[in-house]
Parts: C-alpha cells; sequence; structure tokens
C-alpha cells in the first residue's frame, strides 16, 4: 500500500498504468453527487460518501484484476491494513466481483481531505472505518486494469 497527498500522486506514480486517464476524470467529476460512476480509458472511478465503520468490524478485501486508488475528498477516514499473506481466507476470490475477503489483525491509519492510498493485490483493506467517533466521508475510487 503507497499513502500520498493527490498533488503529488502525479509525478510520483506516473509509471501506474492508466493514472494520467483517472486523474482527468476525478478533475472533472469530483463534485458529482454520490453515489456516481464514470468510465475512463483502463478502469473507472466510483464516488462514495457515508459515515465511516468501526475499525474492528468487517473483514479485509483485496483485489487482483484493479488496483484501487482511493482518495478522500471530504470528511475524515481510517484505513485498516495487512498483507493477504499475514491474513486468514473468509470469502474466496469472486473473478465477477474482483474481490477475495480475509480477517486478521492490521494496523491503521487515520487520513485527512487530500490524501489517497493505492492498494496492490497483496494488499488487504478495511476502508471507511473510524476510530472513536463516526464520521462523514466523501471519496472517489479508482479503479485501475492492472
Amino acid at each position: 500500500m503507497l499513502i500520498q497527498r493527490l498533488e503529488q500522486l502525479k509525478s510520483d506514480c506516473a509509471w501506474l498504468p492508466h493514472l494520467e486517464d483517472a486523474l482527468v476524470c476525478l478533475a472533472e467529476h469530483k463534485n458529482v453527487p454520490a453515489p456516481a460512476q464514470f468510465d475512463f480509458p483502463g478502469g473507472y472511478m466510483m464516488l462514495q460518501e457515508g459515515i465511516t465503520k468501526e475499525v474492528n468490524e468487517g473483514d479485509y478485501e483485496a483485489h487482483r484484476r484493479y488496483l484501487d486508488v482511493q482518495v478522500l475528498l471530504e470528511g475524515n477516514e481510517s484505513v485498516v491494513w495487512n498483507d493477504i499473506s499475514m491474513l486468514q481466507p473468509s470469502v474466496p476470490y469472486d473473478p465477477e466481483k474482483d474481490k477475495a475477503m480475509y480477517n486478521g489483525e492490521g494496523c491503521s491509519m487515520t487520513l485527512q481531505p487530500g490524501t489517497c492510498y493505492i492498494c496492490w493485490p497483496e494488499d488487504g483493506h478495511k476502508a471507511c472505518r473510524h476510530i472513536g467517533q463516526p464520521t462523514h466521508y466523501r471519496k472517489a475510487v479508482i479503479k485501475l486494469l492492472i
């Protein structure tokens, strides 16, 4: 997992497949009401908003066909991470959903607006979480075809 400020993503991660098209899509549509989805060459972007869940709630997810680039636009969120080799499978990989589920322990990080993180196939992650009190979030979830 890579955590970075959005304004640094283009220069530091230009090697990521389809990133430039994704950032154009984000710039054009980030103020559209959520939920919404937009396609671009090599992937798609979903706008989401809601209330965070407790960090210990739920399982980790991991994806094989797409990199996950999650961009916090408003509010706060914690994300819980661990390498899937350190987690126990709970739901087998579903190719139609591009998702496998895992459980176990991990480490959490609290993010501020303008922060993004990239999850590779080995990155088990629980997004939209909180430590302490629930909070509102608005984010873009960008899927980049590997």
